[in-house]
């Protein structure tokens, strides 16, 4: 559990959160990007080896923004605490980016304020949550940013950058075509034999 009191997501509600991850394998990352869901790809902090992780993020000019609901508890926080260099995915864009924390209050409630302009009611229930406040709005956000860990992307020169997640899956599309098509030539094929005989 978070310092805020959020349960960290395990079992089905973190297999529900990383679905957004088979969307982009599918060549479907655009429904996800409608959502301003994006993939982010750290270096293993450990291990060296690409970690994606599918994050509701905003937009300000060039910079891109995501909020961590449980501080630098997550693997990706700590991914590029360890290795600022990551990879983006927004739809069918991919971007290398540096990573930064920010420490500014003024920019921490631009950012804030980038999340709740989607859905105001919603969002003042989270950020409440997430700050152990019974109640947020516009006017008392100031006193929240703080309590939250938010990460800036810059984007900048692929060099060094952990490899994107790949769009593997793509080939179940032509396969799906193939075995519907299969199928209603066979259907067809029942029904004529049928019809045949009576």
């Amino acid at each position: 559990m978070g310092d805020n009191g959020i349960p960290y997501p395990s079992g089905a509600a973190r297999s529900l959160l990383r679905l957004p991850l088979l969307l982009y394998r599918l060549g479907l990352g655009g429904l996800a990007n409608a959502a301003h869901i994006l993939i982010l790809t750290t270096q293993g902090r450990t291990t060296g080896l690409p970690r994606h992780t599918p994050i509701e993020y905003r937009q300000h000019g060039s910079k891109v923004y995501v909020i961590s609901a449980w501080g630098t508890q997550p693997h990706w926080v700590r991914n590029l605490l360890a290795n600022p260099q990551v990879t983006i995915q927004t739809g069918r864009r991919r971007f290398s980016a540096r990573a930064e924390l920010v420490a500014n209050p003024g920019e921490a409630l631009r950012v804030l304020h980038l999340f709740r302009r989607r859905a105001p009611v919603i969002y003042d229930a989270l950020i409440a949550r997430m700050s152990a406040r019974e109640k947020v709005d516009a006017r008392t956000m100031p006193e929240v940013t703080d309590r939250f860990t938010i990460v800036r992307f810059l984007p900048m020169p692929d060099a060094g950058a952990p490899a994107p997640l790949p769009m593997n899956l793509i080939w179940v599309w032509p396969a799906l075509l193939l075995a519907g098509t299969a199928v209603t030539v066979l259907v067809t094929l029942a029904r004529t034999r049928r019809a045949d005989s009576e």
